[in-house]
Formats: structure tokens, C-alpha cells, sequence
């Protein structure tokens, strides 16, 4: 093919393609378009910016529409467009949007959002998903919504089907309801873990093209850690119009991983923030477990946060305590018998003595730029992160 003779498609200077069929396509300089077919739709051209390196790449932009929604959040991605420095070796591309210097070997995407510097998988295949940005994704992602940068699964067999919320629900230390905007979401997924996503019948709509996706569980995930060959069950909740984070914590159909709980093995439903999961049975889960018993995880977490918010790291001053307030709040309603619970009155109390423990020595206080007020150091004899607290 003669690309000079193809008014569809614009080629920047310095570019290189090879063995590829290029129709309603937009190139920028300086890349390497190697054994790919890239055809876009008259109306919804591929456009790929510079620098972008494309090796085995079949690269489609149709303009239809495979979309999914989830208690107010959308992926309704219907044209492929890549941003620069874009890299992919294996790559099947459709109605895809990458954005600049995310990179994957093996990856095949179709319907979704990438965001930039994000790092796929060997064997990454992502469906109606949509990333933040400096994501590391593994192997199989579908109706996903990462709006908190950081995110990680650490291994391409992980299964995953969840929204990683980027807004933060606190409770001030007046007692106000408050909500800490756009931070990161630093989840750690390890390796072989799945979230289960049974089938669903599409929701209500008058056609199939119409339908915004399909009654399949999603779980709300708010920076854990996920440890090897967990199972998490996501529940059928869907949550109309757009709940706040306050919404979300009081559904009873959602599988919901409070902010620094860890968990492993099957589960499903609310883990409270803090939390210890390691069975599907409520009854054994330690609430307050990760204060008392690995505090180095909230350490490490809030030290990613740091590094992605650079100088705005003081963002995250109240996140600790605040989301300590709150989860005191929940359990108290459930001990009080003003919200259902799964949990014995025994581990309600254990739970808020860890928890308002924490809270009035001060240990987990920052000031106003993000640093502990109170230095923490680890105690190599016990194996453990302490805090020095007076």
C-alpha cells in the first residue's frame, strides 16, 4: 500500500510502517507501525500520536458501543486513540483510549480507558475498564473503574472486577461528614486472586445497544491489601444516580473493602476499614486487626500516596484518624443494634477498644503537610512497626 496515495490516513514525519493496512488513521511522528492492520470508521478515525511503537498490533475504531455503568460512573469508550509514547508489543486494540507512556506486551484491550503510565501485564486482556493514572494491571480486567491512581495487581493471573473509588469518606473530628477528594488508591492485588463476577442479564433498557451494561457484581475496593489466591464474591448492588462514598459504606448489597483491611481467602460483603479477613465467615474476621497487629501496611500505603502527591502529600493529614472516626461511628451503630450486623457483640467491643485506642494517643496524627507527628520505627526483636508515642 502507498501511503501517499490513501487520503484517510496522515503519517508524521520520521514515522515507520510496516506491512500494515492503514484506512481513516491519523499517525504522528516518530513512530514504528510494524505487521499491523489499523483501520478506522470515517467518522471515528484511529488517531495515534508521537513516538508510539506498535510491533504485531491489530487496531480497529468502530464508533460502537459496549458500555458499563456503575453507580454513576460510566465506560462507554467508542473509538481508539493513542497518546504519546505509547508502547505495545501483542496488542489488539479496539475503541480503545491509551493515554501517554502506558506500555504492555501481550495486552488486548476493547472498550476502555487507559490512563497514562500505566504498566500492563504480559497477558493483560481489559474490557470495559477505565484506569487512572501509573496503574500496574494483571492479566484479566473487566467492568472495572480505577479512579485512584497507584493501583496495583501484582501478577498477570489475577481476575479482576471492581471500582477503586478516588474520594474518601472521613469523619472530622468535630463529628462532621466529610469527603477527602481525588487521592490515590493504592490497593495491592496479589497474586491469583479473583473477584468473582457472575453473570447478570443486561439491565432495563428499549435495546440491547441501548442497555449502559449488565446486573454483574462489582466490588468497591478503597486502598487494601489483597493477599495471594483471594476469592472475593461481588455482590449485585447497584447503586443509582451518584452516590457519595456515605451512599456506598451503607449498602447492604455491595462487597465493600474498607480502607486498609486485609484480606485473603473467600469473602464477601462490608470489611470494615482496619479489618482482618480471612474466611467467608464473618465471625472470624479481627476488626482493628491491621492498627494492632501490622501497622507497616497503613505505613506503606500512606508512603505510596506520599510519593504519587508529591507536594500536595498534607492531603492526606486526616485520612487515618478520620476514617478511624467513621469506622467507629459504623460499628457503634451496629453494637447499638441500629444497623444490621454479621458480627458478635464480643468482636464489636474488641474491634472499638483497638479502634479508639489508636485514635486518643494521637500515633496515627499528621501535620499539616502529611508527616507524622510521632515518629514510628521498627522493633526489630518483636518483628513489628512501633509507634513512639508518649
Amino acid at each position: 500500500m502507498n501511503l501517499g496515495t490513501d487520503a484517510t490516513v496522515q503519517v508524521g514525519a520520521g514515522t515507520e510502517v510496516v506491512h500494515s493496512v492503514l484506512r481513516h488513521t491519523t499517525v504522528g511522528r516518530g513512530c514504528r507501525i510494524m505487521n499491523s492492520v489499523i483501520e478506522g470508521h470515517p467518522e471515528w478515525p484511529v488517531v495515534i500520536g508521537d513516538h508510539v511503537t506498535l510491533s504485531n498490533c491489530h487496531v480497529r475504531s468502530t464508533g460502537e458501543q459496549n458500555a458499563f455503568a456503575f453507580g454513576g460512573w460510566e465506560v462507554d469508550q467508542r473509538h481508539t486513540c493513542l497518546g504519546d509514547g505509547v508502547a505495545f508489543s501483542n496488542s489488539r486494540l479496539w475503541n480503545a483510549a491509551i493515554a501517554a507512556g502506558s506500555n504492555g506486551f501481550g495486552a488486548s484491550i476493547e472498550s476502555s480507558h487507559i490512563g497514562p503510565h500505566n504498566n500492563l501485564r504480559n497477558s493483560s486482556n481489559i474490557v470495559c475498564a477505565v484506569t487512572a493514572a501509573s496503574c500496574n494491571l494483571g492479566s484479566e480486567v473487566s467492568k472495572t473503574i480505577l479512579l485512584g491512581e497507584g493501583f496495583v495487581s501484582e501478577h498477570g493471573s489475577s481476575y479482576l472486577s471492581l471500582l477503586a473509588p478516588a474520594d474518601y469518606p472521613i469523619l472530622t473530628a468535630d463529628g462532621r461528614e466529610e469527603i477527602l477528594h481525588n487521592l490515590p488508591n493504592v490497593t495491592n492485588i496479589g497474586a491469583g486472586t479473583v473477584f468473582a463476577n457472575y453473570g447478570g442479564e443486561p439491565l432495563p433498557a428499549p435495546s440491547l445497544a441501548q442497555s449502559h451494561g449488565s446486573a454483574k457484581g462489582t466490588a468497591v475496593v478503597y486502598t487494601a491489601f489483597v493477599c495471594i489466591n483471594c476469592r472475593v464474591i461481588n455482590r449485585y448492588g447497584q447503586p443509582t444516580g451518584q452516590p457519595s462514598p456515605f451512599d456506598l459504606l451503607r449498602h447492604y448489597d455491595l462487597t465493600i473493602l474498607g480502607f486498609g483491611s486485609f484480606v485473603e481467602n473467600k469473602l464477601t460483603g462490608r470489611i470494615p476499614a482496619f479489618a482482618y479477613a480471612g474466611d467467608l465467615s464473618p465471625r472470624s474476621h479481627k476488626l482493628g486487626w491491621v492498627l494492632a497487629k501490622k501497622p507497616g501496611i497503613l505505613l506503606n500505603f500512606i508512603k505510596k500516596m506520599h510519593s504519587l502527591l508529591g507536594d500536595q502529600a498534607g492531603r492526606v493529614q486526616e485520612l487515618i484518624q478520620g476514617t478511624i472516626r467513621l469506622e467507629c461511628q459504623l460499628l457503634q451503630e451496629e453494637l447499638d443494634g441500629k444497623r444490621p450486623t454479621f458480627y458478635s457483640r464480643e468482636q464489636l467491643q474488641e474491634g472499638l477498644a483497638i479502634l479508639h485506642t489508636h485514635l486518643r494517643d494521637g500515633r496515627w496524627a499528621m501535620d499539616e503537610y502529611g508527616n507524622w507527628r510521632h515518629s514510628w520505627r521498627f522493633d526489630m526483636q518483636h518483628q513489628q512497626w512501633v509507634c513512639d508515642v508518649a
